[in-house]
């Protein structure tokens, strides 16, 4: 009989796999910015370079395959099919969280990559709360035994507080990941990311403090987590989860807000098109994410149509590279933009508070 942290991220990959978690009415915001169109880019698709890096490590294209979820036994063979296609398309892969493995060493195996991706960026995931329980060491310890890149830490105050059982005590989580920071050193990278809230001015600095330099930002306006975790419960966590649906910051404001601040940006939450990247990268993030549009292309039309969606994205962001006359991802990054009402007044509201 699966535990109940199994069962929990069995329901997680099954409410990704419909559209019924999405945000209700909030949006990423991306919507509100135009990028200026070039009748005469004096550009030959052909030349168009999207090539990057991150972690020491070159990417082909400014995208990765953000987490998802880890621990059940179907997570097991997703994380090997898009491992797989990370490493054949030369993009990121992150896994689902890795709080298993801290408890059951012989869990390290859900998450072996290596074999299907030997070069590709692989980073792994723990929960902010979790470290603040363990240390670093065992985190670490997890991560040298699966050969990832990096670690990313989740935060998910919202999410928790909504989830059966989930944590209510969020203190000392800064301290946590200033001490995972300083214990990694130059060896690993460790970003911090939200869960499909976003990360607000405030959070950038207090992260910037604690020694990190890499965020994502998993803005509102793709999947609500929130919304994920209301459907899993009952009484008053199922009641106020409905209320907190759209709670969040937009993907787009969070993106500017992060990469205002100096900080190596992955945007994601939200993610859908080619035209989003191009976007993401105009308002200064270095990278990328997509997740749950993996999960419902694969439960539509198995590794293939997952395949084409990833496909698409990086064939959109070219062609609007081109639109743009946008020769690499610098020039893309200084593109003129305009941007709407609603996402100027967000973006300034952030300001104001530096």
């Amino acid at each position: 009989m699966p535990s109940t942290s199994e069962k929990r991220k069995a329901d997680h990959l099954s409410l990704c796999a419909t559209n019924e978690v999405a945000f209700k009415n909030k949006t990423t915001l991306f919507e509100q910015m135009e990028l200026l169109p070039r009748a005469l880019p004096d550009l030959a698709m052909q030349d168009v370079d999207t090539s990057t890096s991150i972690a020491g490590k070159p990417l082909g294209a400014p995208l990765w395959i953000s987490a998802m979820t880890g621990g059940s036994s179907e997570s097991v063979a997703i994380n090997k099919e898009l491992a797989a296609m990370a490493q054949e398309l030369e993009i990121g892969f992150c896994l689902g969280s890795m709080r298993p493995m801290l408890s059951d060493s012989a869990r390290a195996t859900d998450f072996q990559v290596r074999d299907v991706a030997p070069d590709a960026l692989v980073m792994g995931n723990i929960g902010a709360t979790e470290i603040a329980r363990t240390g670093p060491e065992p985190v670490l310890e997890a991560l040298k035994k699966i050969g990832a890149d990096g670690i990313g830490v989740h935060l998910n105050p919202m999410m928790e507080l909504i989830q059966p059982g989930g944590d209510t005590d969020f203190t000392g989580v800064i301290d946590a990941i200033a001490a995972l920071v300083q214990a990694a050193g130059d060896d690993l990278t460790v970003f911090v990311k939200e869960t499909g809230c976003g990360l607000s001015w405030r959070d950038g600095e207090n992260l910037k403090k604690a020694g990190v330099r890499v965020v994502e930002v998993a803005g509102a306006g793709g999947t609500s987590w929130v919304g994920v975790e209301a459907l899993r419960s009952e009484g008053a966590a199922e009641r106020i989860g409905k209320i907190m649906w759209d709670w969040g910051i937009p993907t787009a404001v969070s993106t500017a807000w992060m990469a205002d601040q100096g900080f190596t940006v992955i945007s994601s939450g939200g993610i859908r098109s080619g035209l989003d990247m191009a976007r993401a990268v105009a308002m200064g993030a270095g990278l990328t994410g997509v997740a749950a549009p993996l999960i419902q292309a694969r439960e539509k039309g198995g590794v293939k149509l997952v395949r084409e969606y990833l496909d698409d994205l990086i064939f959109g962001l070219k062609v609007t590279m081109v639109g743009c006359g946008a020769a690499d991802l610098a020039a893309l990054s200084s593109v003129p933009r305009v941007l709407g009402p609603d996402l100027s007044r967000w973006i300034e509201t952030g300001w104001q508070g530096r």
